[in-house]
């Protein structure tokens, strides 16, 4: 509340600043999420929806799909994910590539966590070799370019557009025989930020990437 009231203005720049609560900060329990296992993605991304065409009624149609695939390849997650529309899915003339933005807009009921959260990814060259933007492409030709790319959620009692699909997901990863509590939806963004960190990224990209501030402890763990 004190940080708030002096980057807001209410203790006016001019006042010499100490924070008085510094070093008082509760400690943040560790997430009990954890990345996905290597075995655990082989069979999710070995079962019928990806091997099959299967499309579960309680996947919402193409959601069941391709949410995983963004999730594993962007870091987002779901509530960021579940209401993209093909207006947010964007090529930059200089360089081709494609890339993701994600926003807020209320009037949408599309609300972020953080100031931080607004942010562009680069939509991975995987995702493009096996048809995202042909996807994208097709939800414009059908729903111009303010249609939503999973019109199949819908809002939920809490306001994001995953909840339902979250309940969904976590009853089909369990019949494919993955039990471990720990590997959830948003354990694709753990992953994400652990092969950023594999792959020599430093933390202020790794940061950018995936809408965490700099310095956080939370995103740091």
């Amino acid at each position: 509340m004190l940080n708030w009231a002096r980057k807001n203005g209410v203790i006016p720049d001019e006042i010499p600043w100490t924070d008085p609560v510094a070093g008082m900060r509760l400690k943040v329990p560790r997430s009990k999420r954890r990345p996905w296992e290597p075995e655990e993605l082989s069979v999710l991304f070995g079962s019928p929806i990806y091997t099959q065409g299967a499309r579960p009624k309680g996947g919402k149609g193409e959601a069941a799909y391709w949410l995983p695939l963004l999730a594993l390849y962007s870091g987002a997650r779901l509530n960021e994910l579940a209401p993209i529309c093909v207006n947010d899915v964007k090529r930059d003339a200089s360089s081709g590539f494609h890339f993701l933005t994600v926003i807020e807009d209320e009037e949408e009921g599309r609300s972020l966590k953080t100031e931080t959260s607004v942010r562009a990814v680069p939509i991975h060259p995987e995702l493009v070799r096996i048809g995202f933007i042909e996807f994208v492409e097709h939800a414009r030709r059908s729903g111009g370019p303010t249609a939503r790319l999973f019109p199949k959620l819908q809002q939920g009692s809490k306001g994001g557009f995953g909840e339902a699909f979250s309940k969904w997901f976590g009853r089909y990863k369990r019949a494919l025989g993955i039990d471990n509590e720990k590997s959830v939806f948003h354990s694709f963004r753990h992953g994400f930020k652990d092969a950023l960190r594999a792959a020599g990224v430093n933390e202020g990209v790794n940061d950018a990437l995936t809408g965490h501030s700099g310095g956080n402890t939370v995103a740091r763990g």
